[in-house]
């Protein structure tokens, strides 16, 4: 009775700590399961990849599409997310999918630094490959906006030229229907689960 009372803080502690995991495995398993809903219509758009040629919605429709919003020289997020996709990308080389089931699309809204050369050495950082995967890049304000009609939230400080955004994956399937915002932050985010994701839709 006497370690009860010494330590029933921390045993407190370490209980609420183990039905938080078990609440947080339960509901991300639970997730994983469920179908996807339609949210609504992807915007419509048409870019160029680092070697000038034009990528759009409809240009990729019939395949399940994760369309990621970045800017190479973003400070935080950008990369590690960028990383994940690269093993989302392994694994959907690996299931025979990348290509010609699904692909990558990958948007910057900072084309000014983000030349195609400053492109592919963020990919090579990042792991990422170009087979499945598009990079794209438009004018400034018009990708900003995108993002926005894509519900991805992007400002740009104006004295330091530097962005802040949401770092959120959108899941759009092969009509062009928006049918999940994955947010990227998320530390209980997997390669695995994204692929589950994108696996319903096939």
């Amino acid at each position: 009775m006497s370690f009860l009372r010494k330590h029933s803080f921390k045993i407190a502690v370490l209980a609420l700590c183990l039905a938080m995991g078990i609440y947080l495995l339960f509901t991300y398993v639970w997730k994983a399961e469920q179908p996807l809903p339609i949210q609504q219509a992807a915007p419509a758009f048409e870019m160029n990849d680092i070697n000038g040629k034009a990528v759009s919605l409809e240009s990729t429709k019939g395949k399940a599409r994760l369309v990621y919003f970045y800017f190479a020289n973003c400070p935080d997020v950008c990369p590690p997310t960028t990383f994940i996709l690269s093993q989302v990308q392994e694994k959907l080389r690996e299931q025979g999918t990348l290509g010609t089931k699904a692909e990558l699309i990958s948007i910057t809204f900072d084309p000014t630094r983000d030349t195609p050369e400053v492109i592919r050495e963020f990919a090579n950082n990042t792991s990422a490959e170009f087979d499945g995967w598009h990079f794209l890049r438009g004018e400034e304000q018009a990708t900003i906006d995108l993002a926005r009609s894509f519900e991805v939230g992007v400002m740009k400080d104006k004295e330091t030229n530097e962005f802040a955004h949401f770092n959120i994956i959108t899941l759009v399937d092969g009509d062009g229907q928006i049918r999940e915002w994955i947010n990227g932050s998320d530390l209980e985010l997997t390669p695995d689960y994204i692929v589950q994701q994108i696996n319903k839709l096939l």
